[in-house]
């Protein structure tokens, strides 16, 4: 594997496309602590609580908020140790050998099914990889996420269709 392809995950997803990787949770979390602040919402949050109960758990949803920003901040991706720090599909393919599981003839099983069941072009995007090789692939999804691509929206979009 050479350069970008490092940002393919044992899996096969490209964590260039990855809303973790890119960043999004991180910076829309901030944007919002930052308008809410902007709006002195704290002190706001305090007046209201009389006429909103629930805004006197306002500390604890700020506090919420940065705990989403430190836990999905920065992930330097699935082969520079990010991701899940327990990842059956990259134990597993590290123990056989493979970049992915694409390479696996085994593939799909019972490992990787969660993901191919939460993101449903999963299981294209390995059979692709398979098809053209990783490099040409990664090519492909840099192009993909340079306009705009990323799995967060793919998702959204098969919970939707359920």
């Amino acid at each position: 594997m050479n350069g970008e392809s490092r940002l393919v995950g044992y899996c096969g997803l490209y964590c260039g496309a990855c809303a973790i990787y890119q960043q999004m949770i991180k910076n829309r979390t901030m944007q919002l602590l930052k308008v809410l602040d902007a709006y002195q919402f704290r002190e706001i949050a305090k007046e209201a609580k009389e006429w909103s109960p629930k805004l006197a758990h306002y500390p604890e949803f700020e506090s919420v908020l940065q705990s989403l920003m430190k836990m999905f901040g920065e992930c330097s991706g699935c082969r520079a140790g990010g991701g899940p720090p327990v990842c059956l599909i990259r134990d597993c393919c590290k123990e056989n050998g493979f970049s992915t599981c694409a390479e696996c003839d085994k593939m799909p099983c019972d490992k990787i099914e969660p993901q191919i069941q939460c993101y449903r072009g999963h299981l294209n995007m390995l059979h692709r990889i398979k098809e053209i090789g990783i490099d040409k692939w990664v090519k492909e999804m840099e192009k993909k996420v340079k306009e705009g691509f990323s799995y967060l929206e793919v998702m959204a979009r098969s919970k939707i269709d359920e």
